[in-house]
């Protein structure tokens, strides 16, 4: 299954989804199509457990990233954001970002589709996490609701990216400023009064 989902990487960072053929996919990981089509139903199928697999690699480097009391919450959550939004979460073209999109919507009830919402809700966990991390440490205020407040950062920041996606002409460097923008001004609502570091 490995070789499947690597060769599909491969052709997908380099081609459209249109263009990318599920035996061409097979051919790469020298696997027959019946092979192929023992593990996924398809090319669609395929697309979302890249999505999640990026999302579950994207967790584990999220885990390094601890408040050690010295870091100002507006540093580390900026942090958090820069490895969800990094160089490497854009190995496709916009065009496969907005499929994998439709397809999470459209296909929910599939366990493609699960572990990508799965994965997507456990990142958003993190960043839970992590201002509730922040907030024991004096870095937000203690009458924040953490579990609001997180949420709230990851959403936005998730929303950006699918306007990204819809966008042609936004820069994905555009994007991240936008992203840190944003939590900042949010963080900057968040911290305690006389907090000017955030």
């Amino acid at each position: 299954m490995l070789r499947i989902l690597d060769a599909a990487k491969e052709l997908l960072s380099h081609q459209s989804f249109d263009d990318v053929r599920a035996e061409a996919i097979a051919e790469r990981a020298e696997v027959s199509p019946g092979t192929l089509y023992n593990y996924f139903g398809g090319k669609n199928e395929i697309l979302l457990t890249l999505a999640a697999i990026e999302n579950e690699h994207l967790l584990d480097l999220g885990e390094a990233v601890v408040p050690d009391g010295a870091t100002s919450a507006k540093a580390l959550l900026n942090r958090l954001f820069d490895i969800y939004y990094g160089d490497t979460y854009m190995m496709w073209h916009r065009d496969i970002w907005r499929l994998g999109f439709a397809l999470a919507f459209t296909d929910v009830s599939t366990e493609y589709s699960k572990r990508l919402r799965d994965s997507d809700r456990a990142l958003r966990q993190q960043v839970v996490r992590a201002t509730v991390q922040l907030q024991a440490q004096g870095k937000l205020r203690a009458d924040l609701d953490c579990s609001v407040f997180g949420a709230m950062l990851f959403n936005n920041a998730n929303m950006l990216f699918l306007e990204f996606t819809w966008s042609e002409h936004t820069t994905f460097d555009e994007l991240r400023l936008q992203i840190r923008k944003m939590t900042e001004a949010m963080i900057d609502l968040a911290v305690p009064p006389g907090d000017a570091a955030g």
